[in-house]
């Protein structure tokens, strides 16, 4: 069978494809990390890449319909669609184009090795902790001696190839024994490329490393480990294991020396993991008297509810919009997307991370933008776009508001908000809000009798709360009780890392959170079709 050369543009990456292979099956093979929200069945964007030089395949009825005429025109397609005809030239944005594979490990290792031998710093013992997202893997080194942070990274989580959250993950995992083992693959070869890199960034040599801790939700936890998963896809979403798990990095595969033990927080339930445990950790929620509100939000968002010690937690699958995904023009947070709107005067006003020409909108933008469409008239409560507004207009069969104008973006197209786009915010929304006011529910407390919100995870440091509480998806509480603590998973695999009395902490915390399973309240479809209103909401 034939190969042929694909050279994926900023990065430098060239990888082989067979003839008959997508762009994506390609990407898969390689451990090129791409988003893939629907794992590859052309009903998104999310894939989108620009094909720069070489033959491809015709656009498919899939991309004739995503795409528009426009884009075709420029290059763009779905690299789940798309297949090479002979070498081809791509370019994939660097946000999602890290690579994992073992020629990038090998190459990049050699050249750390050189830098740390001149600059090695002999004696040091640091471990590694190690928040294993759905979205995003971040490291942090630290010495055990005295705590001190050495370097941080962090990276995309090449699993997205196969689906872009869990659920589509575990779909994947439960077809085969092989499938199961590619995505393990990935983690663990993402988990290796981050020790590089705090390594080098440190200089301090990898043999160093004396200990590691894990966190992640469920469903990441039961894959890095290869557990089965198949139990998390059905009622009542049983964790395979809920303790905290320790093995040899040897066993999971990882660089390092084989001895060095990895230390995994522990479950709470099927869909609330060790990531929202290590979030309860860096809070020290156990501590919390008044009432407060814990949420980690992201394509999986856990909140818990805490007074007096006591702690119950749901999971919301608040899916992918936070992200971009399964939006028009939605993107990550990386140069170039959109990540703040104001509209005044009916003119819209952006901004774009690092100053860069607008790619596309990343999740804080898209929730600015709804809650700025409702406050100037241009949707109403149920989330409907005026069809005669004066800044809505109708592309084929779609309303749209254009946010950055053709002349201004980086792909030559106007990047827009659809009435779809709306729709998928108003889905994401009202999971978190349901998750809120099931927790009230369950307390008999009322949304003013909460005394603190405190938002966590990278997406929740980012987002403007003002807007959130706008469409109702945090309760309208004065300011001064919401604060935003960054990644708080991170830093409570941190505090893990450091303590065995924080590890037997955590191991006591898990076991005493109440876990609600959504799902299973008879009224749940009632509460989520209310939380989809947008508006203020105490």
């Amino acid at each position: 069978m034939n190969k042929y050369t694909v050279s994926f543009r900023p990065s430098g990456r060239k990888a082989p494809c067979s003839a008959g292979s997508t762009l994506l099956d390609c990407c898969r093979a390689n451990q090129i990390p791409v988003t893939s929200t629907c794992g590859g069945q052309g009903k998104c964007h999310s894939c989108k890449v620009r094909i720069e030089q070489g033959d491809v395949t015709l656009p498919t009825r899939n991309e004739l319909k995503i795409l528009s005429g426009e884009e075709l025109k420029r290059g763009w397609r779905l690299a789940c669609q798309v297949k090479p005809a002979g070498d081809v030239t791509v370019y994939l944005p660097l946000e999602t184009g890290v690579s994992v594979s073992s020629a990038y490990k090998a190459e990049l290792l050699a050249h750390v090795k050189a830098d740390r031998v001149a600059r090695g710093k002999p004696g040091l013992r640091p471990g590694v902790a190690i928040d294993l997202g759905t979205t995003r893997i971040a490291g942090y080194l630290l010495n055990l001696d005295d705590g001190i942070h050495l370097y941080s990274c962090a990276i995309a989580n090449p699993q997205a190839a196969f689906g872009d959250d869990v659920i589509s993950r575990i779909t994947y995992a439960m077809k085969s024994i092989e499938n199961s083992k590619r995505l393990q693959q990935a983690a663990v070869g993402a988990i290796d490329v981050i020790i590089v890199e705090l390594c080098s960034g440190a200089a301090v040599e990898a043999s160093a490393i004396k200990k590691m801790t894990v966190c992640g939700n469920t469903a990441m936890h039961h894959l890095a480990l290869g557990l089965p998963v198949k139990q998390l896809a059905c009622a009542p979403y049983l964790p395979a294991v809920k303790d905290a798990v320790e093995v040899k990095a040897g066993g999971l595969g990882l660089e390092v020396d084989p001895a060095v033990p990895v230390y995994f927080l522990p479950n709470i339930g099927g869909y609330v993991g060790g990531d929202h445990v290590a979030v309860l950790l860096a809070v020290d929620a156990v501590k919390l008297k008044s009432a407060a509100l814990v949420i980690d939000i992201g394509t999986n968002t856990e909140i818990s509810l805490v007074q007096n010690g006591k702690i119950t937690s749901v999971s919301c699958a608040s899916g992918p919009a936070f992200e971009g995904g399964h939006v028009r023009h939605g993107m990550r947070a990386g140069p170039g997307a959109i990540d703040k709107i104001n509209i005044r005067n009916s003119s819209v006003k952006y901004r774009t991370i690092n100053g860069s020409q607008p790619e596309g909108i990343c999740g804080s933008g898209i929730l600015d933008a709804v809650a700025e469409m409702l406050k100037a008239g241009i949707i109403d409560g149920g989330g409907r776009m005026a069809k005669d507004h004066p800044m809505v207009q109708r592309n084929q069969d779609q309303l749209e508001l254009v946010i950055a104008a053709k002349g201004e973006t980086a792909g030559g197209t106007d990047i827009v908000i659809t009435q779809g786009d709306i729709r998928e915010l108003q889905l994401a929304k009202a999971a978190i809000r349901t998750g809120i006011d099931v927790l009230l529910d369950s307390y008999s407390l009322a949304s003013s009798d909460i005394d603190k919100v405190i938002i966590a995870g990278t997406f929740g440091s980012y987002i403007s709360v003002r807007s959130a509480v706008a469409i109702g998806m945090l309760p309208a509480l004065p300011a001064g009780r919401f604060s935003q603590v960054g990644n708080a998973a991170g830093a409570g695999a941190c505090m893990a890392l450091l303590s065995a009395a924080e590890r037997k902490k955590a191991q006591a915390m898990a076991k005493s959170v109440k876990y609600l399973e959504l799902a299973e309240r008879p009224d749940f479809m009632g509460l989520f079709v209310s939380a989809l209103h947008i508006g203020k909401k105490l």
